[in-house]
Parts: structure tokens; C-alpha cells; sequence
């Protein structure tokens, strides 16, 4: 899974919203008037369309099939620390310390060569202006796990970056950034707060930069940008993109997203056949979410809300990652919402002899209970984490979003963490990780099919498990069968 935060472009009705939550249409910033943008290169298999209802997005201009490369290692327009961050270095984006400053600003870097690479983000932009400004974080403030400093680094290199180079201006003057949206239900204000007076005020840049442009790169990010991380989560950063961050939105989407991380370059292949003339679309939440997480994320960090088939689908799709058991029926039968794009719908079981209903606070009562429950678990008890599914299997449906994250998380911690290896492992946790891959991998033929980043992760596991189990068997099976000629050999020549 790549876990990305993508562009939020709304979604026309028969795939998804075509306006922001409250069904209101805004206005765009006056710079989107004449949107711009780089032309895809000759050859390309997608172009760039036009729609009244969701604005530019991506349109196949031929058929494409699965696993062909769509966009090729795009460069992205702009990187920088993500928002809340923990410290991290303007070059890398690794966790720093502080025990490493650069020379010129001190702001904290990783290393030395983090300081001496001249083509960086950090000595391209910001580093001589916040050298001149004498601005950097305090010894306590790199010791926080969010410090808000770092939210503004993002937002200043957009800024910096169209004021020098005319050329590129365009490209970000063709960026959404929602900003009456923002203004509406506070975003425009908690900028304000952690980004445009910082800047303009602490920092003494008010005559440099404006509000407005500000405000405009703060909106481009939440709307655009892309997380850029590696496999061990120590690269913490975002990034935004010409053309990947033009992608539709469906939460079964049609491509597979990868972020180089040491060159945040972006690749997108198709995860599925793709029909020419058809939307060239990703997911902008987590694929193991359920319908009322999903919908609600997009809500608050994407202003629409997703009304995509999945979402449509009381059993979303047949994967019943929101599905409960029914009580009435001792668990027999699932209970499901009867209009799930209404967070207020009662919930009604789907067993013909029995119609019973839950109301709404029932049902968010029980998944706020449990899911605190699971946010509580430690992790490192895999015994506990299998009693908690054993638990609750008997309230919710089993491939239930709750129980489901936490099969992923063992699927990944059995043959992989420490005491844990494959030729550590008996038997049963080898054929209790094969259970867990098909369970996993019926949910992700449904959710991400075709050649996904979770499908195919699920399906290696699944198979380098199968093999290490047959080959466990196997040897066991030639012992046994070793040791009983070696017991017949020792009864026939008894005395």
C-alpha cells in the first residue's frame, strides 16, 4: 500500500461528488481563472480533459493495459516536511536531532553532506533567508513530535519558487487550492495560525511575502500534495506533482502510486486494464478504511464527499470492511447501513427471516469503543492482537476494517520481525500467516485489484509463505519416513 495523500478533485455522480461536502459550488482562487499546465509528452497514453462538474483530471487516450507505466518518474514541482512533523532534515527528510546544524541558518540537517549538496531544497530556498532573519527552532522545540516550525517550509518554497521562476508560475497558478472551501470551515484560519503569521510575523518576511500567496501554496499542498515516505516510515515529506496530482479519485482505484524516496520522483502504472477515453484515477484514503473513516477523511482534508461505487455499496462491494454481525441472528447474518452515504442511516441485517435495525449512535458507540480499544494495543504482543481478533470476530464481520488492519500487521510481522523469521517459525504460525494472505488477498481482489501495490504485496507473502510451508512439510514428511525404516530395519533383524 502506498499509503499517498493525493489530489482531492471532486468526483462527477456517476463516480463520485461533483462539489464539496455541503453540495455548495466555490468558487476557485481568481490566479485558476486560466488553468495551465505542462502538456504531457508525445506519445503519452493519457491526456489531460476538462470537465464542468470536477475541473482537469486525467483521460486515457488509448487502451492501457495492467502494469504499464502511465507516468514515469515525474519530477516533482515542489517537496518539503509534511505538516505536524517531528524534526527532520531540509535535504533528506530524515529525523534529525539537532546534534548537526547547518552552518549558515541553523536549522537542523542530518549530516554534513546534506549541507554540502548544492542542488538541495534547503540551499536552493530557504537557507539565505533564514540565515539573514537569524530564524531557526529552539533546542525544546526539536524535541517535540509535532513542531509546527516545520509547516512553513513547504509553503514558503512554492512561494519562492514561482516568484524566480516565471516559467514554473504558471504551473502552480494551474493548482486548485479551494480556498473559499478552506475559509469556510476553518482551514483558511489555522494557516493563518501555523504558516502566514510565523512567516510574515515572527520570522519578519511580511515584506516578502503576502497573505494571499501564503495562503494560496498552504491550499495547493492540502489539496495536492503527495506523502513521500520509504519502508521503515524515516522519511517524513510531501510532495506535489504536474500530472499524478491530476488523477480522479475512486476508492477502487486504477493505478498504483511509488515515490522514489531518495529523488521523490513519482511512477504510476496501471494496476488494471484501462479502457482508452476512460479517467485515469488513485485513492486518496486508506484502502483498508471503512466506508464512514473513508468518507469522513475526505470530508474534512479533501472537502468532498466520495459518493464512488465502493461507497454506494452497502457491503462495499462484497469486501464487508464495515459490515457487523448481527445480533439477532447470533452471528449468522451481517448487518449493513441502509444508505451508506448518509452518516446518520440505521443499519439493518441482511438475513430475510430477520430485518433487525440498529441506529446510528448505537453502531458509532460500538466502533468508537473498539476502535480505541485497537488503537490501544501493543503491538509487540502478538499473542494479544490474536485474542483481540478472536474476540471481536464475533461482533464484527471478519474482514471488518478493525480486525482486517490488524491481519495486515501480522501478515507483515510473522517471517519478518525479529524471532520471528521463516526458519524460526513452527508450523502453525506458518499456516496461520497462509490464513492470514488469503484473507488479505480476497479483500485486496476486491478493493485494489489487478497489479496494486497491496495486492502484490499480499500475493509475495502469500507465496513465499506457501513455498516455505511445503518445504517445512516436505522435510518433516522425509524424517518420519526415515525414521520408520530405520524402525522396521531395527524389527526385523530383532532376535
Amino acid at each position: 500500500m502506498s499509503g499517498l495523500i493525493i489530489t482531492p478533485v471532486p468526483l462527477p455522480p456517476s463516480i463520485g461528488t461533483a462539489c464539496p461536502s455541503d453540495g455548495l459550488l466555490y468558487e476557485s482562487s481568481p490566479q485558476t481563472a486560466e488553468l495551465t499546465a505542462a502538456e504531457p509528452t508525445v506519445g503519452s497514453s493519457y491526456k489531460i480533459g476538462q470537465s464542468p462538474e470536477i475541473g482537469r483530471l486525467l483521460i486515457a487516450t488509448r487502451d492501457i493495459c495492467a502494469d504499464e507505466v502511465i507516468i514515469d518518474g515525474e519530477e516533482a514541482l515542489a517537496v518539503g516536511p509534511k505538516q505536524a512533523t517531528h524534526p527532520v532534515c531540509l535535504t533528506c527528510y530524515r529525523r534529525v536531532d539537532g546534534s548537526y546544524l547547518c552552518p549558515r541558518c541553523q536549522w537542523p540537517l542530518c549530516s554534513e553532506t546534506c549541507w554540502q549538496s548544492e542542488d538541495g531544497p534547503h540551499q536552493r530556498y530557504e537557507c539565505e533567508l533564514l540565515a539573514s532573519k537569524h530564524v531557526h527552532p529552539t533546542m525544546e522545540e526539536l524535541k517535540q513530535d509535532d513542531c509546527r516550525l516545520y509547516d512553513c517550509i513547504a509553503p514558503l518554497r512554492i512561494v519562492l519558487d514561482g516568484q524566480r521562476n516565471p516559467e514554473r508560475s504558471r504551473l502552480w497558478l494551474g493548482l486548485e487550492d479551494h480556498r473559499m472551501y478552506r475559509k469556510k470551515i476553518g482551514i483558511w484560519q489555522i494557516d493563518k495560525h501555523t504558516v502566514v503569521d510565523p512567516v510574515r510575523v515572527k520570522w519578519q518576511l511580511g515584506d516578502r511575502f503576502g497573505d494571499d500567496e501564503l495562503q494560496r501554496a498552504c491550499g495547493i499542498l492540502e489539496v495536492n500534495a503527495f506523502e513521500v515516505c520509504d519502508e521503515n516510515k524515516s522519511i517524513s515529506a510531501r510532495a506535489v506533482y504536474s500530472h499524478a496530482c491530476l488523477m480522479a479519485h475512486d476508492c477502487v482505484p486504477n493505478t498504483a502510486c511509488t515515490v522514489n524516496p531518495a529523488t521523490q520522483k513519482m511512477t504510476v502504472r496501471a494496476a488494471v486494464d484501462i479502457s482508452a477515453g476512460q479517467m485515469i484515477t488513485t485513492s486518496y484514503t486508506f484502502t483498508l478504511d471503512g466506508t464512514l473513516r473513508r468518507r469522513a477523511h475526505l470530508k474534512e482534508t479533501k472537502f468532498f464527499d466520495c459518493c464512488c461505487p465502493r461507497c454506494s455499496d452497502p457491503t462495499e462491494l462484497g469486501s464487508h470492511l464495515s459490515s457487523l454481525a448481527c445480533p439477532r441472528c447470533n452471528g449468522r447474518n451481517y448487518t449493513v447501513p441502509e444508505d451508506p452515504l448518509n452518516p446518520e442511516s440505521y443499519w439493518k441485517c441482511q438475513g430475510e427471516q430477520c430485518g433487525n435495525r440498529i441506529g446510528p449512535s448505537q453502531v458509532n458507540q460500538l466502533l468508537t469503543c473498539l476502535q480505541r480499544k485497537a488503537d490501544e494495543l501493543n503491538y509487540d504482543d502478538t499473542r494479544g492482537l490474536e485474542i483481540f481478533i478472536e474476540t471481536w470476530s464475533s461482533i464484527l464481520h471478519p474482514n471488518h476494517s478493525i480486525l482486517i488492519g490488524i491481519k495486515y500487521y501480522l501478515c507483515h510481522f510473522y517471517g519478518n520481525a525479529p524471532g520471528y523469521q521463516l526458519r524460526e517459525m513452527p508450523l502453525h504460525l506458518l499456516a496461520r500467516k497462509m490464513k492470514l494472505c488469503e484473507e488479505l488477498l480476497g479483500v485486496a481482489l476486491i478493493l485494489e485489484p489487478g497489479a496494486s501495490n497491496f495486492h502484490c504485496n499480499i500475493d509475495k507473502s502469500s507465496l513465499i509463505r506457501e513455498l516455505e510451508l511445503t518445504e517445512r512439510e516436505f522435510a518433516r514428511g522425509q524424517t518420519s519416513e526415515e525414521n520408520n525404516e530405520t524402525t522396521d530395519f531395527e524389527d526385523d533383524n530383532r532376535p
